[in-house]
């Protein structure tokens, strides 16, 4: 198979392997991250399929990666080939104490929002290192960190599209530090930067040059501040 296959082309494959399974149930039962309105959008080709989303179809498939995504599965080759993982993830030692961080099936869009999931709904557990923790993140509670997916482009190159955020769920008030949130309005969630300027105004917007989305925090509607972003699974303290 072409390593350069598109997303509309990956996505062909993706639906010929789904076959007449019902795409809802499959969506759920496979644990993929954004649920079946992401699988409508890989399947449509209208979104490149992310890392975490291939892990979970082709377990939920009993395919391979490389059956429907090769360009994902020479992606995987080449980080077995690396350190790159090991050294940009903060995974404990053997023997030291560790914190065992939630990964919730809650997604934060970094585009048009995601639909919220009323419940949390745990889908596994990363272990870290309590030192790690402590001394890189110095989080407000250690039951409060929580682990969820990033979905669009709008705060590239910070991260990316599928990438595992940490978010500590203690801060709450974004004028107490500027940094990157994860709110929701409207029934939707989204993680964006948030910063107050100097007359006081709280902004939000998105570090994708190319998305001039801009807001302001000023009471006209609900916003529900759910988290800050403190970490990326791609080595980024945030």
């Amino acid at each position: 198979m072409n390593e350069g296959m598109t997303p509309e082309q990956e996505g062909a494959r993706l639906k010929e392997l789904l076959g007449t399974r019902n795409k809802t149930q499959f969506a759920k039962d496979a644990k993929v991250p954004g649920g079946a309105s992401m699988l409508s959008q890989h399947l449509s080709g209208h979104r490149p399929i992310s890392l975490s989303a291939a892990t979970a179809y082709a377990i939920g498939l009993g395919v391979r990666v490389e059956d429907f995504s090769p360009r994902l599965a020479k992606a995987i080759a080449d980080a077995a080939q690396t350190t790159t993982v090991q050294t940009l993830s903060p995974s404990p030692s053997p023997g030291v104490p560790v914190v065992h961080v939630p990964l919730l099936a809650n997604a934060g869009s970094m585009g048009p929002g995601t639909d919220i999931q009323h419940d949390d709904i745990l889908v596994g557990q990363i272990a870290l290192s309590e030192q790690w923790v402590a001394r890189r993140l110095q989080p407000t509670k250690l039951n409060a960190l929580r682990f969820i997916h990033a979905y669009g482009d709008s705060m590239s190159p910070t991260f990316e599209d599928g990438d595992i955020l940490l978010v500590d769920t203690g801060i709450k008030d974004p004028k107490i530090i500027d940094g990157v949130y994860v709110m929701a309005a409207n029934d939707r969630v989204y993680i964006k930067r948030v910063r107050q300027r100097m007359d006081g105004v709280v902004e939000i917007s998105s570090d994708n040059a190319t998305v001039k989305t801009v807001d302001v925090l000023n009471g006209d509607h609900r916003i529900d501040i759910l988290g800050r972003v403190v970490w990326c699974w791609n080595g980024r303290k945030l």
